[in-house]
């Protein structure tokens, strides 16, 4: 269940268990990455022999150093674009509803005013923060908030603190359908490591919304949400839900 990975209920955790090479180097914790490695193995060799116009033949290109990815960057980098938002973008939307179960006059007020469609998506990306950390090694010394960091040290950017902070949010705990600016940290905020698929999941989160306000009048809970268990993504796994159309 490759598409589960991030869900212990449903990986099978093999680096745990098998003490091998190919394991330990595999980015997700799942049997089946073995499987898209091999199957990005056979992509690669059919691009290096028929390249095409595609995303594939651009990777295996020289980088701006003039190297080429090595076979593991790439295979890394192929199940990433596989990989990368299938859960994510899902339980941002899920959260977002949670929300407009919880609060029903933000519900009511979103539908009376389409308009509001833009920031309240931002809005749900800043409050909802999935990915919660990701964590880098510095490769020299920097001084972050009056803290050294030297070469080696392990620094963890919390997104679910920062979209929560008060020096850039007012009132950061109140979902405001029209807040603008919304600086949050989604999707990498503007940095080099932007997220290929932010406008996509943009996208993707607008268009469900839409299309539930032009059918729901009012969602209701439906019995307790169920979490996923993770200290790394914030997913909503489960949320029974009663529709008022």
């Amino acid at each position: 269940a490759f598409l589960g990975n991030s869900d212990p209920e449903f990986t099978t955790h093999v680096v745990d268990t098998v003490d091998t090479e190919e394991f330990r180097l595999m980015p997700f914790r799942s049997p089946a990455a073995a499987e898209v490695f091999e199957y990005a193995e056979h992509q690669a060799a059919e691009r290096r022999a028929c390249p095409r116009d595609d995303v594939i033949t651009q990777l295996l290109a020289p980088t701006r150093d003039g190297e080429p990815l090595t076979d593991l960057e790439f295979k890394n980098f192929f199940l990433l674009l596989i990989a990368a938002g299938n859960d994510t973008t899902r339980y941002t939307m899920t959260h977002g509803l949670r929300t407009m179960m919880q609060h029903p006059e933000l519900w009511r007020a979103w539908r009376a005013d389409p308009t509001l469609t833009h920031t309240a998506v931002e809005e749900v990306l800043r409050t909802s923060a999935v990915t919660m950390h990701f964590r880098r090694t510095a490769t020299r010394a920097a001084n972050i908030g009056g803290k050294e960091i030297a070469p080696g040290d392990k620094v963890v950017m919390w997104f679910c603190s920062a979209n929560h902070d008060s020096d850039g949010f007012p009132n950061p705990w109140r979902f405001d359908l029209a807040r603008d600016p919304n600086d949050h940290m989604a999707f990498g905020r503007n940095g080099p490591h932007l997220c290929l698929g932010a406008w996509l999941a943009r996208m993707e989160a607008r268009l469900v919304y839409e299309e539930l306000m032009k059918r729901v009048d009012r969602l209701e809970p439906d019995g307790e949400p169920q979490y996923l268990r993770s200290n790394f993504i914030a997913g909503i796994k489960h949320l029974p839900v009663r529709v008022v159309a």
